[in-house]
């Protein structure tokens, strides 16, 4: 308790600009509560994790520009790598990045992917939702704690600026005892042994006005590198790797180790029971931890990453090389080509089970999400491209993409929409006009609105997320912000023909769709097959303005919902954040 009142004091004070520094809430004399004991240590945040230490409070600064790689291609870096500087802490240290933005005629903002905000759901890192965007020049602070131990990444919340490079891994460690699967390995090096794979294009995406989801990528990498990274490792031990797929795009990703089977561990830094796979797929934005025992004949082995989706024929490798072998005639021969057929068993996050036994759940509300991509039902004369100011009357408003003939993706048959401030701090600055409760779409005239599905906290629900297929062929990879999902269903329609709210109805009441109940894998993304479902519970446990998005799905018009849960934020914490001045995002602005 003494923690979360305490971070909620650093938390109030995060503004560049503030009113007070973080510097005066450092520890005193009398408030010895985050003292390092540590003696003689580097003051490194990436250490061993240990008992009875106190946390350490770990602060980066983070400076995101464009630069033109050495082969001359243009790209976004974070203090000039991409990926950037990774992130390495243990369990209950205060995280505090400064991120300073320096991309001309660009807003940013940064998303912790997977980490749980807990009393601080105003360091989200989502644009006009949880925060005013990081206008050029400006600093934003983010500060939280690291609550729960796993494989987590951060990324610009923009799908352009993420595909353009600013991502990069975040752990959080926990002493080795407290592991629940600490007796299958021997080493876990998180610094060298954290796999994130990222695409790369031919040029910038930043500022393009086409759909970036369409646009394919030139190549993968792997810790920026297509062929170069390395893990070394000596032969007889169990290693845990950490494999992450940070890229934006609907980019599935096919991992193997080369002649070492892994047991997985983990999924999107929530143990499992282990299971032995010869390939796992991770879907855009998941994680996976796993165990490789190197019991093979010393020498090099390939780890291959093949991509799926958009990413189609694309690949990259790292390599695993033995303690004293020389690598240079692998680098020579190069990787053998392989494919899924090659592989027994692959296996992806949402066919994992949870260590923990959920909790029996007797009254829950059921939510049907229909994904699908729909026709304009608008006229070209509808559309008013002129500004107006708060002053002059409403005019409906549709977006451009809409007259045209193709098909837009949606939820419930509409886009979401950014409200004209940040929903979480100044809700009753937001126009009621501009919303639209999840379920009753139809009653908001206009193709986007605020979609919000309000909960109570520790209401239960599930969401069926049903990706009909009428319309379109594609899978979707969704996340959650903020709070992780139990996984309950995932099925896709063995006739592959599309599926409607009455087919899922009868399916479910008629127990046709398997169901875990006991122990779904608890995760923050998950992929909602072609013409299939996923179902997920949720249980809001703190308050917040939480999105759940397909970030890969388009960049033209949103396809997402906004969670709210009840939270009293202190008007002192409000003020202390930078406020949004006079920007409006560009749906606002044109509405």
């Amino acid at each position: 308790m003494k923690l979360l009142i305490l971070s909620l004091c650093i938390i109030a004070n995060l503004s560049y600009n503030g009113k007070a520094s973080l510097e005066s809430f450092m520890p005193t004399k009398n408030n010895m509560i985050l003292a390092d004991t540590t003696k003689g240590s580097d003051k490194s945040c990436s250490r061993p994790c240990k008992f009875n230490v106190k946390p350490r409070r770990c602060t980066y600064d983070f400076e995101i520009t464009p630069l033109i790689e050495e082969n001359g291609r243009p790209t976004l870096t974070v203090n000039t790598l991409t990926p950037g500087p990774p992130i390495q802490v243990c369990l209950h240290d205060i995280v505090i990045v400064k991120v300073k933005n320096k991309v001309p005629n660009q807003d940013v903002s940064v998303h912790w992917h997977g980490v749980e905000q807990k009393g601080t759901p105003f360091m989200d890192g989502v644009p006009m939702i949880t925060q005013c965007p990081i206008a050029y020049g400006s600093i934003y602070e983010y500060a939280f704690i690291a609550s729960s131990p796993g494989t987590y990444f951060y990324h610009a919340d923009s799908v352009a600026h993420q595909s353009d490079g600013v991502y990069g891994s975040f752990v959080v460690g926990q002493p080795q005892p407290s592991e629940p699967h600490s007796s299958l390995y021997d080493y876990d090096r998180s610094e060298d042994h954290t796999l994130i794979v990222g695409a790369k294009f031919d040029d910038l995406l930043t500022g393009r006005l086409e759909d970036v989801s369409r646009i394919r990528p030139d190549n993968l990498v792997v810790n920026g590198e297509e062929t170069d990274t390395k893990i070394f490792v000596m032969q007889g031990y169990g290693y845990r790797l950490r494999f992450i797929n940070a890229i934006a795009l609907e980019c599935p990703l096919l991992i193997s180790v080369e002649r070492h089977p892994m047991t997985i561990v983990a999924s999107d830094a929530s143990p499992v029971q282990p299971v032995i796979a010869d390939a796992v797929r991770l879907y855009p934005g998941e994680r996976m931890d796993v165990v490789v025992r190197t019991d093979q004949e010393s020498g090099g082995y390939w780890v291959r990453v093949s991509g799926e989706g958009v990413c189609d024929g694309l690949s990259a490798h790292a390599m695993l090389l033995y303690s004293g072998f020389n690598y240079t005639n692998m680098l020579e021969q190069g990787p053998a080509l392989e494919t899924e057929s090659s592989y027994e068993t692959v296996v992806f996050g949402q066919q994992l089970r949870s260590l923990r036994e959920a909790s029996h759940v007797a009254n829950k509300k059921s939510v049907y999400l229909s994904i699908d991509k729909h026709s304009s039902k608008f006229k070209d004369a509808d559309i008013d491209f002129s500004y107006r100011s708060d002053a002059m009357a409403k005019k409906p408003f549709f977006p451009a993409v809409l007259s045209s003939e193709e098909k837009v993706l949606q939820i419930n048959g509409k886009n979401f929409l950014y409200p004209n401030t940040p929903y979480l701090l100044k809700p009753r600055d937001v126009p009621p006009s501009i919303m639209c409760d999840i379920g009753k779409e139809d009653e908001h005239k206009e193709p986007q609105c605020l979609q919000i599905l309000k909960l109570q906290t520790n209401e239960v629900i599930e969401l069926v997320l049903a990706n009909e297929g009428f319309n379109t062929n594609d899978s979707y990879t969704f996340h959650m912000h903020g709070k992780k999902m139990e996984v309950i269903a995932t099925w896709q329609n063995p006739s592959s023909t599309p599926i409607s709210k009455a087919d899922i109805d009868k399916l479910l009441k008629d127990d046709s769709i398997t169901r875990n109940d006991k122990n779904p894998p608890i995760k923050d993304t998950v992929f909602v097959p072609n013409k299939g479902i996923t179902i997920v519970r949720y249980t809001p446990i703190f308050g917040g303005s939480w999105l759940l998005e397909c970030r890969s799905c388009s960049t033209l018009l949103p396809v997402a919902i906004l969670i709210s849960v009840p939270i009293s934020i202190p008007k002192l914490v409000i003020d202390a954040l930078p406020s949004c001045g006079n920007y409006r995002p560009a749906d606002t602005l044109l509405n």
